[in-house]
């Protein structure tokens, strides 16, 4: 049982060096958490469900690290935190391998090829939907399974506009990421934008506490679209 512990924390060590700088939007810390200190802060009790999320994060970082390898924060204490509280053993297998699904079906070796799993992280895709009906979806999470059955929807809806050559979603030629965005997202870009929103409370969800502190009712979108022009990041080719 000794042995079989050890072996779990060696995986999540050994996916440490692979987050890089592990840039943190907590202003308060220098760097991310490593994925062992968070299974360490966060596992007790019973020994299948330590096992079980132990295994359960390491598949979900690991799948991160490899399918979106720019990601550039790395602030993952919530969604530890909700992979924990999923339930038993087979509740969180079941939620590590839906959310590391999605990643995959997201990320740089999919049709999809987002660059960054930031909009998933920190909300903003979450709080996109729930304002679209708050009355029914102001109590849901961005972890929660109502949410997550929506992006496998819309994971599929996004499938189909490529196969259709979209205008929008159409397919990408090269090595190219798909940026559907107003502003530009290189990596720099990224990093200084996303540091504004954090100082600036907009943040629709601070993914670097456990309890996720979050908010949907500000228009997170376009007040993140406003601080990128501000900023000089405006796409010259957006439509």
């Amino acid at each position: 049982m000794i042995a079989d512990a050890r072996r779990l924390f060696a995986r999540l060590e050994r996916l440490g060096p692979a987050l890089g700088a592990r840039a943190s939007l907590d202003p308060s810390r220098a760097r991310a958490p490593l994925p062992v200190e968070l299974a360490a802060r966060l596992m007790e009790g019973e020994e299948a469900r330590r096992r079980a999320f132990a295994e359960g994060l390491a598949d979900v970082v690991g799948v991160l690290v490899e399918d979106f390898p720019d990601n550039i924060f790395w602030d993952l204490d919530y969604l530890a935190c909700c992979l924990w509280k999923a339930g038993g053993a087979d509740e969180m297998r079941a939620f590590a391998g839906r959310v590391a699904a999605l990643c995959r079906g997201f990320g740089n070796k999919s049709e999809l090829r987002f660059r960054y799993a930031h909009d998933f992280l920190f909300g903003y895709d979450w709080a996109r939907w729930v304002a679209r009906e708050p009355g029914e979806r102001a109590g849901i999470g961005p972890f929660d399974p109502a949410f997550l059955d929506y992006l496998e929807t819309r994971l599929q809806e996004l499938r189909d506009l490529i196969s259709d050559h979209d205008t929008k979603y159409g397919p990408l030629e090269g090595r190219t990421f798909r940026n559907p965005f107003s502003f530009r997202r290189e990596p720099r870009d990224e990093a200084r934008l996303h540091q504004v929103l954090a100082r600036e409370e907009l943040i629709p969800v601070k993914a670097w506490r456990l309890d996720g502190e979050r908010r949907w009712d500000l228009p997170f979108t376009e007040l993140r679209a406003e601080v990128a022009e501000r900023l000089g990041l405006a796409r010259e080719d957006a439509s």
